[in-house]
């Protein structure tokens, strides 16, 4: 089944579903975090819960400053593909990870979770992780905002559905932590022979990276 025909499949079974179950039937988590302009974060989705879920929906929604990224990943065939979301452990191999960017926005992408045959995920772990990088437009607090969450499947025969409520991540602007060079700004620096003694008064040293010949 090709991209497109997994995304309307899903799409109808998630407005399909008529039973509800209650709010604690699924714990959601995800730390916050720190960014600075020009680097990237991984966010992870935590779930617990007990509830045979096949089918789950989320829309993610970043404030000005950040942006999603592919990274690379190895399919099936070992080739490498280059992906927005990564499936996480408290997912089977049956379970497929679609996504779409929505409204031709590209700060709201929306992550669908589905298995055909409605095998439900594991009770905890992760359920996928995507990355995001910064810029300067970035506020020093801002939020990603998370939303439409919907989760289904098959409990005893019974369709059931959860609506958890939306949720907002904190996030932080930090400062740039990279250093570009170490210059001494005298012209005493200390000098060093070729074996990395410091120099007395004769030989060939080292001085600011050039080598001088000391009679």
């Amino acid at each position: 089944m090709n991209f497109v025909s997994k995304m309307i499949c899903a799409a109808f079974m998630m407005i399909s579903m008529v039973a509800s179950v209650s709010a604690q039937d699924v714990k959601l988590s995800i730390d916050p975090i720190t960014i600075a302009p020009g680097e990237e974060a991984d966010i992870v989705l935590n779930y617990e819960g007990t509830k045979p879920w096949a089918n789950i929906q989320f829309d993610f929604t970043l404030p000005e400053g950040l942006s999603f990224i592919q990274q690379e990943v190895l399919n099936a065939d070992e080739e490498v593909e280059l992906v927005y979301g990564v499936k996480g452990t408290a997912l089977y191999s049956t379970h497929d990870l679609l996504y779409a960017f929505q409204n031709g926005q590209n700060n709201v992408l929306r992550f669908l979770i589905m298995n055909m045959k409605n095998k439900g995920i594991k009770n905890s772990g992760t359920l996928f992780s995507f990355k995001v990088k910064a810029d300067e437009a970035l506020a020093e607090s801002s939020e990603i905002k998370v939303s439409t969450i919907e989760f289904s499947g098959m409990d005893n025969g019974e369709l059931i559905i959860e609506n958890p409520e939306d949720f907002s991540i904190s996030v932080t602007k930090g400062t740039p932590t990279g250093i570009s060079g170490i210059e001494a700004n005298s012209d005493n620096a200390a000098s060093y022979n070729l074996g990395g003694v410091k120099f007395g008064k004769i030989g060939i040293r080292i001085q600011k990276g050039k080598k001088f010949v000391q009679k």
